[in-house]
């Protein structure tokens, strides 16, 4: 039955492109699977250019301020991984044009070993995600976009700035583009000593310093009218000394060394786009738990190798096929994992219609096969419905899974080859106001989860995974957004709030590091050459005990940014204050983060 899906599935690609004029397709044909008419049922968010290229951050320092997205922080600089929707870092797809990056060793990504602004856009999709995406998104997904432009002006842009705690970084991005042929580079680096106080105490954060260093390169030569190659290549090197707590002295250190390579050829017509990848996927890691004895170390690496091919097909206006097929090998090593490998085939097809002018629906399905682990045949269906011009229903429900990782298949001693992926199903409800410069936007969610991996611990001391928990998520999100323009004057908002209750169903209690109330709000006001912006962040308490009897205090946080524009807005001068009112905080427990600082941040285009 599985290989006659696959099978099915794999038919899409025989589909043969047909000339003729289409009112819609652009979005589609142009974003893939993270373009909002793809998913009509879900919210998508895309960060825009304008606001990456504002500062050189951190992936996760970016997404915070930006999404009220919640991420756990183990000190400033030091691992940082996400939560979406009371979901685990591991249950969180995030993607590179399109592929998946998540670390084969662990199943997460590092937050800090990613650059925010080295990318054209951002686009998040919140929301079960993996008949579409793959393993991994149950709470959502985060796409990192390279955008190729054809017959622009060159362009080129030095960054530098300055902050507290000895805080220095630069970058060099540049854009060289003619009708066929375009490069485009990024190259950057950050260094910090990081000792800022912990504030209420006399200890400072020890052992706190980092640097990382950032290439990005991406190049696109038009073949015809239709089709093109495109390649885009990230280097991310990252040294850190691992931080002191209020408890223990540190002096630990952890070396990261990421490298993704991908080419593509993409074809492009009227009604009909294809796309085949091929990416090479490299992570190295070496930790020092004395960083003054580098003999006393652990180490481990993986690589992947990814072959995807995507179909999209409109056979009319309103109705619009997708398919795809991903094959991929991957392989790891370490000092606790000896020679660990799997493969995996999967498929997945979307069938979407717009019966009449105000309805679209999907229904899509994956399924799957595996050396490592059986992966289970899932499905989705979603829909919008325009109430009237300006209001729209959503509604979704997906099954989703997360398969387990090398460390837990394979981990030397205690990986357990007989887990089974995680499995869930979600649904959500969403009603959307949109006019002019004004969205508003009301979601509620729940999200099932079984056979949740958890490593306890087993006989003779030895920790191992298994398949036990249960959990249920359910919550709300929120958020408005608008702007006024009068004369020279404009004055913009973006509020959001999320309610969130992820429960053990095992214990009834809320599980460890998800807070149930999460705000954001960014009020900007803007005249001629000057921009000023206020943010305030609020974090709800979060427990840090399975069974809730310890737990962090909620805190506000509030950033102040003035920025002005010289010589036709080619030179752009900002000043930057992070925790205005010097608030104390943890984001994990027993690990302080910085108190109030200040950066001075100078942009030149030319």
């Amino acid at each position: 039955m599985r290989l006659f899906i696959l099978f099915i599935f794999f038919s899409f690609g025989a589909a043969s492109a047909q000339s003729g004029k289409s009112e819609q397709l652009e979005e589609i044909l142009l974003k893939g699977n993270f373009a909002g008419s793809v998913n009509p049922g879900y919210s998508i968010q895309t960060i825009s250019d304008s606001l990456l290229n504002s500062d050189y951050q951190s992936l996760g320092e970016l997404l915070e301020k930006q999404s009220n997205l919640y991420f756990k922080q183990n000190g400033y600089g030091m691992v940082s991984s996400i939560s979406l929707r009371g979901t685990t870092a591991s249950q969180t797809g995030v993607f590179w044009n399109g592929i998946a990056i998540n670390s084969t060793l662990n199943g997460q990504t590092d937050f800090n070993t990613i650059q925010g602004n080295s990318f054209n856009a951002i686009e998040i999709r919140r929301g079960g995600g993996s008949v579409l995406l793959g393993n991994g998104a149950v709470g959502g997904a985060v796409n990192l976009s390279d955008r190729i432009p054809y017959g622009e002006d060159d362009a080129f842009r030095v960054f530098l700035g300055a902050g507290s705690y000895e805080t220095y970084k630069g970058q060099f991005s540049g854009l060289v583009s003619s009708d066929r042929f375009t490069v485009k580079l990024g190259l950057g680096g950050m260094r910090s000593e990081n000792d800022y106080p912990f504030l209420g105490t006399e200890l400072k954060n020890e052992n706190g310093q980092f640097e990382n260093y950032n290439a990005n390169v991406s190049l696109g030569y038009q073949l015809d009218e239709h089709s093109q190659i495109l390649f885009h290549s990230i280097l991310f090197q990252n040294d850190r000394n691992l931080s002191r707590t209020l408890t223990v002295r540190g002096n630990e250190r952890l070396e990261n060394l990421d490298t993704r390579l991908m080419a593509e050829w993409k074809y492009l017509a009227d009604r009909f786009t294809s796309s085949l990848k091929f990416a090479f996927l490299h992570e190295d890691f070496t930790y020092f738990f004395n960083r003054d004895q580098p003999e006393n170390r652990s180490e481990g690496s993986s690589d992947r190798f990814i072959g995807k091919y995507d179909i999209t097909y409109f056979i009319r206006d309103e109705i619009l096929i997708k398919g795809g097929l991903e094959l991929e090998n991957a392989n790891g090593t370490g000092s606790s994992l000896e020679d660990a490998e799997r493969t995996d085939f999967t498929a997945y097809g979307l069938f979407q219609h717009r019966p009449v002018e105000r309805f679209t629906y999907n229904l899509s399905l994956r399924a799957g096969t595996s050396t490592a682990y059986s992966i289970p045949v899932i499905f989705s269906a979603d829909g919008r419905f325009d109430l009237s011009g300006s209001f729209a229903l959503k509604a979704a429900y997906s099954s989703n899974y997360r398969l387990p990782t090398f460390n837990d298949l394979f981990w030397e001693p205690g990986g357990n080859p007989d887990l089974e992926p995680e499995t869930s199903h979600s649904g959500e409800l969403g009603l959307q106001f949109q006019k002019e410069m004004h969205t508003i936007s009301l979601t509620g969610f729940l999200i099932n989860s079984q056979d949740l991996i958890q490593w306890q611990p087993g006989t003779g001391g030895i920790w191992s995974p298994v398949n036990i928990n249960e959990a249920n998520n359910y919550g709300i999100e929120f958020s408005v957004q608008g702007g006024k323009r009068f004369n020279q004057h404009l004055i913009r908002w973006n509020l959001a709030y999320d309610f969130t209750r992820a429960v053990d169903e095992e214990l009834d209690t809320q599980l460890i590091y998800v807070p149930e109330h999460r705000a954001n709000g960014i009020f900007q006001y803007g005249w001629r050459t000057w921009t000023a912006q206020y943010q305030v962040q609020y974090t709800g308490e979060v427990f840090t005990t399975t069974s809730n009897s310890q737990s962090l205090d909620d805190y506000a946080l509030s950033n102040l940014e003035l920025v002005k524009s010289f010589f036709d807005r080619r030179m752009i001068l900002s000043v930057k204050v992070n925790n205005l009112f010097d608030q104390a905080y943890q984001s994990v427990a027993f690990r302080p983060m910085p108190n109030r600082n200040g950066h001075l941040n100078l942009t030149y285009k030319f």
